[in-house]
């Protein structure tokens, strides 16, 4: 089951523990000023120094970090922000940063979770940045699990990008797979390429799973692009499993199923405006240029989809790049499999091609009976 613990609880703490303590302490409060926002204000609230020490459970691992301020910390939880940042983290070794520019924001609520929004405290121009880890992480994997928004340092990677107003959310607990390594490197990645083993730059992106991680490279990824967005819902374990969207701008990739295996999921990228969908934990949909690197060719506005969320072998739809031929891509490529499995559909290699799997002559002929043409006889 997914342990997703509430930010509303979170926020109740925040403004409870740490807001409070330091209206308690201050003897003069000045108005609000409503042409700013309300995070604005904290600095003056403090009156330019540190929350007093509180008396707490302890039991309580809670750390709040506000503008470069130790708000509040209780415990084994560690919290740091750089200007107009917050950061907070809650549970025994949450750890929490939101530094490297400004607007930045990190939540890590559970045991040894772990949020990086931004980049590393001496970095400036990672912007609105925002990271949310949310659930139990394992230690002593070769790489840390969690979610990590803006420039490719969070990560230790000095040369792999940087990137602004990107939103990674890990909702999960994330482990490791037994009798397998390497394990970690799991959870959500918005922003630099190099957060991912890529390059380049990635602003304004989104990367969403929701399920308990457990391998390695698991998770979702929207990075070195634009607008790229990668969602993964369900239970991931193996090696490399999930949605990926990005070395581009505008692509969409998504998958839906609990997934046991390797390189399972949806990808998207390697061109512009391109569309990964998958529904069934087996199955595997790809859509743009050469992922591969081998030839560097872009594929736009291709879109691949399977719906198999019964099948046991799984299906696959690609479309755009012929990883299996002459390494040729396409644009505005089609391919897609409707509730069979076992099959892969293939647009690939050339620009305007269809590929739908079923097809209604088959069906036809072999007088079976699937998804697509049960729908068809309602109509």
């Amino acid at each position: 089951m997914v342990n997703a613990r509430g930010v509303a609880r979170l926020g109740i703490l925040a403004v409870g523990l740490g807001i409070g303590a330091a209206v308690a302490s201050s003897p003069v409060i000045a108005s609000a000023d409503s042409s700013t926002d309300w995070l604005s204000g904290l600095g003056d609230l403090l009156g330019g120094g540190a929350v007093p020490d509180l008396t707490t459970p302890s039991s309580l691992d809670l750390a709040i970090s506000y503008d470069g301020t130790s708000l509040f910390h209780s415990g084994d939880a560690t919290a740091t922000s750089g200007t107009n940042d917050i950061a907070i983290a809650y549970g025994d070794g949450a750890n929490a940063s939101a530094t490297g520019g400004t607007g930045d924001y990190a939540l890590a609520s559970g045991t040894n979770a772990l949020a990086n929004a931004g980049g590393l405290s001496g970095d400036t121009g990672a912007n609105g940045d925002t990271a949310i880890d949310i659930g139990t992480n394992s230690t002593g994997n070769d790489a840390p699990d969690g979610a990590f928004a803006g420039n490719a340092d969070l990560i230790g990677n000095t040369s792999g990008g940087t990137g602004s107003n990107d939103t990674a959310i890990d909702i999960g607990d994330n482990g490791s797979l037994a009798g397998t390594s390497p394990n970690g490197a799991d959870g959500a990645f918005a922003g630099a390429g190099g957060l991912v083993g890529q390059t380049g730059d990635g602003n304004s992106d989104t990367a969403i799973t929701v399920g308990n991680l457990n391998g390695w490279g698991d998770g979702s990824a929207a990075v070195a692009g634009s607008y790229d967005s990668a969602s993964g819902y369900g239970n991931e374990s193996g090696t490399n499993s999930g949605s990926f969207a990005g070395d581009g701008n505008y692509d969409s990739a998504s998958g839906s199923g609990n997934v046991t295996g390797n390189d399972i999921g949806a990808l998207a990228g390697y061109g512009n405006n391109d569309s990964a969908t998958v529904i069934g934990g087996t199955s595997s949909a790809t859509a743009g240029g050469d992922y591969t690197g081998a030839t560097g060719d872009v594929g736009n506005n291709d879109i691949a989809y399977v719906l198999d969320p019964w099948g046991t072998v799984g299906s696959n739809a690609n479309a755009g790049f012929d990883s299996a031929g002459a390494g040729l891509t396409g644009n505005s490529d089609l391919a897609a499999v409707l509730g069979v499995d076992n099959v892969t559909a293939n647009a690939v290699g050339a620009n305007d091609l269809v590929d739908i799997l079923p097809t209604l002559s088959a069906e036809a002929t072999n007088g079976s009976s699937n998804f697509l043409t049960d729908l068809l006889s309602l109509f």
